[in-house]
């Protein structure tokens, strides 16, 4: 059974918020996830505000964000970690 858009943005969002911190930092910044979200904020921006960042999201944006926060919240979280640090550092 396929989500509807709003059980898709619901489901992303409380993955992300009830993550471990190490792995919601390493979900935020994963390089996919950074971009996206500067361009969901670009959109928001040009609609008037009208909603949530992630209202501005397309069908696949989505998913591709679910499938991402369900792989960075099943992470451990030393791995979790280790990706962060790795991407913050070589920045």
């Amino acid at each position: 059974m396929a989500l509807t858009r709003e059980e898709l943005k619901a489901r992303i969002l409380d993955i992300v918020e009830n993550a471990p911190q190490m792995n919601k930092a390493a979900f935020y910044s994963d390089p996919y996830v950074e971009k996206l979200l500067e361009e969901l904020q670009r959109r928001w921006e040009e609609s008037g505000y009208q909603g949530e960042p992630i209202d501005h999201a397309s069908d696949e944006e989505l998913e591709r964000l679910y499938r991402l926060a369900l792989e960075y919240a099943n992470m451990p979280e030393w791995k979790a970690y280790r990706l962060f640090l790795e991407r913050t550092t070589s920045k």
